[in-house]
Parts: structure tokens; sequence; C-alpha cells
């Protein structure tokens, strides 16, 4: 039976490069906030005039801050460019002959992040550009609080009292595979085992184990 996550999108328009990594990381930390599922101590951030709640966790921070910097190098010279935050739950895996019982992450979750990037050519033209940008931040922000308040039905049941129940992923598209094809890779991928469960799961089309600049990582508390 496919996997069918609960799907979000969130779109910019007109982002000049130097704004990307203020833009992302008050969008990203804005959806973490919302679906951290654990008790956090919320902090704000200023980012742009806007004030965005984030979370406490120092594991949250390094990898938005990782990841924005991944997009930054993987988007240098182009007009768009794109970002998914998954979640997911661990099933037992289905095993045609039953032998062994082995867990997969499946994807109940999924924020599709679109930023139009502008490469502006003069000051005027930078300046306008970050006007738009300001106008633009708070509104997707609430965009996301909307979104996270009026669709909580999917979320799974929660089992577990020890950190964070559901592992989570920020994943950017290569430039071998496409976002559709990123995508349907990792709505469904194998969870990690307790020898590797503080690694982090590929974004490129090999194998978990195979770590590069454009894997994605889970939350290690969760797994």
């Amino acid at each position: 039976m496919p996997v069918q996550a609960q799907e979000f999108n969130i779109e910019m328009v007109s982002v000049p490069r130097e704004s990307i990594r203020d833009v992302l990381r008050a969008l990203l930390h804005s959806i973490f906030f919302h679906r951290l599922l654990v008790n956090v101590a919320p902090r704000e951030l200023r980012v742009l005039d806007t004030t965005v709640s984030i979370t406490d966790s120092p594991d949250i921070e390094k990898l938005v801050e990782d990841r924005i910097t991944e997009f930054l190098q993987n988007n240098s010279h182009v007009k768009q460019g794109k970002m998914a935050v998954l979640f997911y739950e661990k099933r037992l895996k289905k095993n045609w002959f039953q032998l062994s019982k082995s867990e997969e992450l499946v994807c109940w979750e999924q924020w599709a992040i679109t930023l139009g990037i502008l490469h502006p050519q003069n000051d005027q033209e930078r300046q306008k550009a970050q006007r738009s940008v300001e106008r633009q931040l708070p509104l997707r922000l609430l965009d996301i609080l909307k979104m996270a308040n009026d669709h909580k039905e999917h979320i799974p049941s929660i089992t577990t009292t020890e950190g964070n129940p559901f592992p989570y992923q920020i994943a950017i598209p290569s430039q071998s595979e496409s976002w559709a094809a990123m995508i349907k890779r990792l709505v469904v991928t194998d969870a990690p085992t307790n020898e590797n469960q503080r690694q982090t799961v590929s974004a490129s089309p090999r194998s978990p184990s195979h770590l590069s600049s454009t894997d994605t990582q889970l939350d290690p508390h969760s797994c």
C-alpha cells in the first residue's frame, strides 16, 4: 500500500542570496518548533525584523545550520532551490516469511520549502528584494502556524516518553536526482540499528551507510 504522508508547501519568491540563510533559519526552526513533540524550553530568534519561536535543542540548531550551508553550496547559480523536512514513525517492516523482525521509518508528514533565488545586480534591486522578503516572511510563518495547528489528525500516537518520539530529517536533492525521485525514495527508509543510531541517513541515491555532504540527519534522541 502506498504511503500517504501529509504534505505542506511553503514558497517564497525573489529571495536575494544574502537573505537565504536568515529566511531558511526562520522557516526551518518554525517547523521544528511546531512538530518537535517533546517538552522544550522555547526561545526567541530575531530574523529580518521578525520574531520566531524556536526550540532549545542544540541538535536542531546544528542540523539547521549545516543544511542551510549545504543548500547555499548546492544552489549558488540557480533561480530556484528546494528542501524538504520529513517526520517519521517507526514501524515493523513487513516480511513475507516473517523470519525476522526489523524496523523501518515511514514518513507521516513532509514540508517542501521552495525559494525563488534572486541575484540582484545593484543596490536598488537588492533593497527592493529585501523589502519583499521582509513582507513575505511573517506571512509564511503564519502559514506554518496555521497548517500545523489545523492538521493534527494524521500525527501518529506517541508510544514513548523518552526523547523525541518521531525521527526527522532535512533533505536537499542532489544534482543527479530529481525532487520527485528523492521524495519517493525517502518516504520509507530503513531504521538505524543501535550501532549507527547517531549517524545520518543518506539523501543521495546510495545505501544509508554511505555518508556524504548531501546526507540528512535523523534525530539522535529518537532512534
